[in-house]
């Protein structure tokens, strides 16, 4: 992937942490700024020992919710994510981002991502778009999350300052861009 600024970012985790409250506190903040916001939230519903019981991904647009969690029991291993669910939540990413939102939200950078597949088509697709891109990601998902981005990435910590800070300094420059390049063409 190539990109000429670093318009993508990924939230670094560890397992267990609520990157999901922390992505739906975030985008809440992001909203009341100002910013339209496309793509999709995880809500993960609990278990016995941190274990989800659902997984639904959240259209930031509509409210629309999908289903992308195989149930195969309580606390079953391996990959549970099911990837025609993933499938269907796509259409949520190819319509905001030919809506141009100001900034589009994709869950995770993950197993599916990891393996070339999923959502990474998005994530390529928004940054040739110049649409900034948040995310989250988590080993072993990291290195190839650092192989995707190259240098063109911003790592951010678990903290919902420096990711607004991050989404808001982009917002802004982006905004000012858009402004200049409107201006030299009407002005």
């Amino acid at each position: 992937m190539r990109s000429s600024s670093q318009s993508i970012a990924a939230v670094h985790y560890s397992k267990g942490f609520d990157i999901d409250a922390l992505l739906v506190e975030a985008c809440r903040a992001l909203a009341e700024s100002g910013l339209r916001l496309g793509g999709l939230l995880q809500i993960s519903e609990g278990g016995v020992g941190g274990c989800a019981t659902s997984v639904h991904l959240y259209d930031l647009q509509t409210r629309s919710a999908f289903d992308i969690w195989e149930d195969r029991g309580a606390c079953a291993r391996g990959c549970r994510l099911d990837e025609a669910g993933l499938d269907a939540a796509a259409a949520v990413l190819d319509r905001a981002i030919a809506d141009g939102v100001d900034m589009l939200i994709i869950n995770r950078f993950g197993r599916a991502e990891s393996l070339g597949r999923g959502l990474l088509p998005y994530f390529a697709q928004a940054v040739e778009d110049r649409i900034p891109v948040l995310t989250s990601v988590r080993p072993p998902y990291d290195e190839a999350w650092a192989e995707f981005h190259g240098s063109f990435g911003t790592d951010l910590p678990c903290n919902k300052e420096k990711v607004l800070d991050w989404a808001l300094s982009i917002a802004y420059r982006n905004a000012n861009v858009v402004d200049a390049m409107d201006h030299s063409f009407h002005g």
